[in-house]
């Protein structure tokens, strides 16, 4: 699978599909159209009165499925820094083809153009009898799912369906928005207005410096130009150098921009806004979703979370532990967040693992904590119109994103990491990670301890510590990450899984066997206490094996005739 992936990435065509003729639009009892294809509580019957069935994506073969990576340098490229509505209209065309148009109504509102580029089309051909499977991290993620909202609603007016997208597999995706806006500089509850002295204000004056000089425009292809007019007015723009040193512009006010969607505010927005605005799942459609954990642990002392030694990922540590201990206000976490800030606290470096849970008004089937690639669904059959929530410590786990990496760093940075003495010292880190782990937790928590106290009592608002607890005591990150569970439907899907492999693999069903034998033999009548043995070891290593081990060895007629026989001698 990970060759599939690899090779999908140096991919630049897809291949074609049949025409689809033509779709009907789907309305509900009252004649109004019908917003994100159906209401919630009928995600398992379709648009018509049959069952949608279970189905599997397939990657090889002639009737394999048309896979999209929404995200450089990979198939397409919308604007990195547009709005999501801007970059799913971009996308829908980059695969269909045709010139973008990002709505009469939406253009004026935003002050922007509303025709953009022309793009040839990967797949000219897509329909609704041809759907696509689309692929994103991070934004990408949720611009693949706000184009499904757009078609479903037929913005694009080509009798376009939410069904013209087989699958979603989302990876790392900020679907409850993200606190790292405003911890960079984004004034809670104003959606689009930055602190003069911030982060993002200096980030925002780069992009308006390079678009204004359009032949770095060119170079970094941010893609906005063309709607906004960012150029200097020597080349047609409508930018002076000082309206782009303070990054003074209709782009930088009117929020149709990252800084909106990725904020907490922005993706409420999505799920309780006007009706018309949610999106809802198509019934139609297979929806993935892995949630990075593992990366960050907690301390006992403040409650707050900082990275592992043995997260590699060295450039985004000083981002996390910014995320691991930021506060709002009480009004902004009443009005922005609406739950504590410390909901917000882990983190796999730039992203909440709260932020990766879907909307809450969209079913999740089940949760699975995924620790082997058996158990990913992404390779078996698999209900339609529900989540399946998929917490990833390792990605290795995975079948999809096994070695694939999953953060993208400039060449500079790759090519010191690459050095040999470097590698030899990340290697060894990782090799004897648990030990200096222990050692690492130890010193910054007895240094959270130190400074607490010396600061007597004013640390206490950001305080999670439990009054029993030493500030020094030998343990391992391992331990203080937070331990992810498969539910009850997450649990049945890995003994079906486990069932299922047994019974095609002769190899593992004798082991199971064995294992049911061992437990068997160790079991006496009788206890160490002297009291009668209840086989519970036995019986718990019994049901851990599928269902079909335990009816093997239930007793036939002629073992209990001559069970019966032998207790008459």
């Amino acid at each position: 699978m990970s060759k599939f992936f690899k090779n999908l990435m140096r991919k630049k065509t897809l291949q074609n599909a049949t025409l689809y003729d033509d779709e009907t639009s789907y309305t509900d009892v009252e004649g109004s159209p019908v917003y994100g294809a159906l209401p919630i509580d009928s995600y398992l019957t379709g648009y018509d009165s049959e069952p949608i069935k279970d189905f599997k994506l397939v990657f090889d073969g002639e009737n394999k499925d048309t896979f999209v990576l929404i995200e450089d340098p990979c198939i397409t490229s919308p604007s990195p820094f547009g709005s999501l509505h801007d970059r799913a209209v971009e996308l829908y065309y980059q695969i269909k083809g045709g010139q973008v148009d990002y709505g009469l109504v939406h253009s004026h509102q935003s002050c922007h153009k509303q025709l953009g580029e022309t793009y040839e089309g990967l797949v000219p051909n897509w329909s609704p009898e041809n759907p696509i499977v689309l692929i994103g991290k991070g934004y990408g993620a949720t611009t693949a799912l706000y184009l499904q909202h757009l078609l479903s609603t037929n913005f694009f007016g080509q009798h376009t369906a939410g069904k013209m997208i087989k699958g979603v597999i989302c990876w790392s995706a900020p679907h409850r928005g993200s606190t790292l806006p405003y911890l960079l500089g984004l004034e809670p509850g104003s959606k689009c207005i930055v602190h003069p002295f911030s982060i993002l204000q200096l980030l925002l004056s780069f992009i308006h410096l390079i678009c204004y000089f359009t032949f770095l425009e060119r170079l970094f292809n941010f893609r906005l130009n063309d709607k906004w007019c960012l150029a200097s007015k020597s080349e047609g723009g409508e930018q002076s150098l000082w309206s782009a040193l303070s990054a003074r512009s209709r782009f930088s006010y009117f929020g149709d921009n990252f800084l909106t969607d990725w904020s907490v505010e922005g993706a409420r927005m999505r799920y309780a806004g006007d009706e018309k605005d949610k999106h809802y799942l198509d019934p139609h459609c297979i929806y993935l979703n892995y949630v990075t954990t593992g990366r960050t642990w907690k301390s006992k002392i403040t409650g707050h979370y900082w990275p592992r030694l043995s997260w590699r990922h060295f450039s985004t540590w000083l981002i996390s532990i910014m995320l691991g201990r930021y506060k709002l206000n009480t009004d902004a976490e009443q009005q922005v967040l609406r739950t504590s800030s410390s909901t917000f606290w882990q983190n796999d470096g730039t992203l909440s693992v709260h932020a990766q849970h879907p909307p809450p008004h969209q079913h999740v089937l089940m949760n699975i904590a995924l620790d082997q690639k058996l158990y990913d669904p992404i390779e078996h059959e698999i209900t339609p119109g529900v989540w399946y929530n998929l917490y990833v410590n390792d990605p290795s786990q995975t079948t999809l994103f096994n070695g694939v990496p999953t953060f993208i760093t400039l060449p500079s940075i790759e090519y010191i990491i690459n050095l040999s003495f470097i590698k030899h010292f990340v290697n060894f880190l990782s090799r004897n990670s648990e030990k200096f782990e222990s050692f690492y937790i130890r010193f910054i928590e007895f240094c959270e301890s130190s400074f607490k106290s010396s600061s007597k009592g004013s640390y206490d608002d950001l305080s999670f510590s439990d009054p029993s607890a030493k500030s020094y005591f030998p343990t391992t990150t391992s331990e203080r990450a937070g331990k992810y569970t498969s539910d009850k439907a997450g649990l049945e899907w890995i003994h079906k899984i486990e069932t299922i492999e047994i019974l095609n693999s002769p190899s593992k069903m004798l082991y199971w066997m064995n294992q049911m034998q061992a437990s068997l033999d160790n079991c006496s009548p009788l206890s160490e206490s002297g009291k009668k043995n209840d086989f519970s070891f036995s019986t718990n290593s019994l049901m851990q094996g599928p269902m079909f081990i335990k009816a093997k060895r239930r007793l036939t007629a002629e073992d209990y005739k001559t069970s019966v026989m032998n207790d008459d001698s």
